[in-house]
Formats: C-alpha cells, structure tokens, sequence
C-alpha cells in the first residue's frame, strides 16, 4: 500500500471522509464556495481525478482528499494551445483525451481534457482560474528580433485574430458547462524566451525588450472578450533582465498604465526551488531573493501612479521534496502573508512534474512530501 509522509497523515485520514461524504451527495448541484481568506491558497492541478469529488482511480482518491484538506480557494488550469487546435478550420477540442500520467510516468488515469479539468475545480469546489500559453505553428506570427535557438512556434507571437477566437471559445464553453471562470490569465510567463519569443530587438542586454508591447497586445484583446477587471496581469518568471528574457519588474513598468492600474492583480512567479541548470540538479532560492523580487515589481506597478496599490498573486511557486523543503516554504509563505499586497499563493501542482520536480507529492503517486505540511498550516509548522 502507498505510504503518506508522516504528519500529514491524520489530516488526510480526517479529509479522505469527510470528502467522500461530500462526494457521495449526487443532489448538491452548485457547491457552496468558501469565503476567500485575506491570504489565499491556490493550486495549479490539470488531473481532474486530484480535484473531483466521488471514487477515483487508485491512487489518485488518496491523494485528491489531501488537496481538498488545503481547501485552496483557486484552481489554477493552465490551456495549452497548441495541443488543442489542429488548425484554423477547426474549433479547440477541450474534450481532447489526455493520459493522466506525468510526462508518460505511471500512475496513469485518463481524461477528457480542459472541460473535464474546469469541471472538477468547479465541483471542489474552487474558483477556476484560466491561462494560455502555446501557440500552433499555424497561428504563429513570423520572429522578429533576436531568436534564441532551437525555439520553435511554440513560444512565437500569435495571430490576434486566432488568440480572440480561442478567448471567445473558452468563455463559450464554460458558460455552456455553467461554471463561473474567476479570472484570465492572457499568457503565460511572457518575459521569457519559451513562451513569447524573440524577447530582444537585438542579442544584447541593453537592447530594447518587445515583449511588453507584444503581451499588451494580447492583453488588450482578453479585456475586450473578459473584462480588464477580470484579468490577472503578468505572470511572469522570477526572473532579472536577459539577453533573451525581460525581468519581471522591467515587464510590470514597461506595461501601459491602463492595463496595470485596471487589472485584478500582477500574477508573479516566485519558487522556493528552481532548476540548477539543465539537468535534474535543484537548488534553494534565497528568501531575500524572492522578497527582492517582490520589491522590484511592486516598485515597478506603483511607478505607474494607479489610484490604489496593485495587489500581488504568486501563481507559481513550490519547493518539492529536496532536504528542508517544508521549512523553507513555510517560511516563504509567511512572508508573503504579511506583505499586504499579496493577496494569494498557488502551489504549482500536487503532483512532481518529473522535469520541474517542486509539487507536494512525488510522481508516482506514493508518498506526500513533508512541504505538504507547511501549505496545510498556511506556513505555521512543518
């Protein structure tokens, strides 16, 4: 039988029935949605089976009923374009089958894409939170500026008209499923060279960033179809200025003032664990280097002179399951709780992503890591 990590256990034991009451009530057609706490918890999570109430395959039940023990208020689903729209003749599939592994790692469940993943938060219940990223080679702008090698159209400009029509059938879906999306996200991590790229007019770090006017575009055309008030700006990497990538507070002031000032919040990406370089390598992010980080974008959104201060959301973070993690993230977390401006913090997936390995439980489906504990206390012990 699959172990779970120490302490978090009786905790899990408590959720996994009270949850499965929860579950079994087939009459509760809208649930109830908790107040959202002045410092909220959310999660990043694609598998429907680690989010829905009811009988799941094994072992994704167990470990479904220690997210619902965190009781995050927001469900982050991330919308990769580029899997779900074959071409410009045909409609985004938001039935597509995906596997339910991790990257082809077991354990596996199967399940019918975006909608069955927007359903499932619905049903936590949790507040869906949408974002895109990836764009199909056919909607793919051509580069302009200086293109890292080896990027593909992935990470390329879209085609506005392309992007407003998945916007308007993401929006149509959901209001065909009534289930209310709390916010948008237009792009993901659009100060690196991954998701919108080229980022640089030229290969040089003084080299004017286009990113911001790129990403304003795209923002502009998500507060057309959702309204700016619904947005979440931003999402970018935690990240310092580049050859090939724009710093998070470079991209928060480069942004026009009406996006800034009008949107719900500035999404940013802040880990307690990041990759050492491009092998399996992981290190420990400094805290004052988050807090800098934090520093620089508040500055940065305050130089825009909005009439209130801009709140933060962390949309990204985690530390995984590397010696000290749940210390470090309880730590982290407690900062972030006293920072007024920061109104939210979402864990980057229950699961390890088996290349970005920073969730709250391993791959395989096993064991929690000991982290678990520090998002269940809100950063009070480990």
């Amino acid at each position: 039988m699959a172990r779970l990590h120490g302490r978090a256990t009786g905790s899990l034991l408590a959720a996994t029935l009270l949850f499965a009451a929860c579950g079994s009530n087939d009459d509760a057609k809208k649930p109830t949605l908790a107040p959202i706490p002045a410092f909220a918890l959310g999660i990043n999570e694609y598998n429907p089976h680690l989010l829905a109430p009811g009988q799941q395959p094994a072992p994704f039940g167990r470990f479904r009923d220690a997210l619902v023990a965190l009781e995050p208020s927001y469900v982050r689903v991330l919308v990769d374009w580029s899997t779900i729209q074959e071409s410009a003749g045909s409609p985004p599939d938001f039935d597509e089958r995906k596997d339910g592994c991790s990257r082809g790692q077991p354990p596996c469940a199967p399940y019918d894409g975006i909608r069955a993943t927007l359903r499932a938060a619905a049903a936590l219940p949790a507040r869906p939170v949408v974002l895109i990223y990836g764009t199909p080679d056919w909607a793919a702008n051509e580069p302009e500026g200086c293109e890292r090698e080896g990027v593909t159209p992935f990470g390329r400009m879209p085609d506005l008209g392309a992007y407003r029509a998945l916007v308007r059938a993401i929006v149509a879906m959901a209001d065909e499923e009534d289930i209310a999306i709390s916010h948008f996200s237009p792009w993901n991590e659009p100060n690196t060279p991954i998701f919108l790229n080229p980022q640089r007019r030229g290969c040089a770090i003084e080299s004017r960033s286009l990113a911001p006017a790129r990403y304003a575009q795209l923002a502009r055309v998500m507060a057309e179809e959702v309204g700016l008030e619904r947005m979440l700006l931003g999402e970018t990497a935690g990240i310092l200025r580049h050859t090939h990538a724009t710093g998070a507070a470079e991209m928060a002031e480069a942004l026009p003032s009406d996006l800034v000032c009008g949107a719900a919040a500035w999404a940013q990406h802040a880990y307690v664990t990041s990759p050492l370089d491009e092998g399996r390598d992981y290190k420990a992010v400094r805290r004052r280097d988050n807090a800098e980080l934090v520093d620089g974008v508040e500055a940065a959104l305050d130089s825009h002179g909005c009439d209130r201060a801009v709140s933060l959301w962390i949309t990204e973070t985690g530390a995984g399951g590397r010696p000290g993690a749940c210390a470090a993230m309880a730590a982290q977390l407690r900062a972030w709780r006293r920072d007024p401006r920061i109104e939210a913090a979402f864990q980057y997936e229950l699961r390890d992503d088996p290349l970005f390995p920073t969730g709250l439980a391993d791959a395989g489906l096993e064991r929690l890591h000991p982290a678990y504990e520090a998002w269940r206390t809100r950063g009070e012990h480990c």
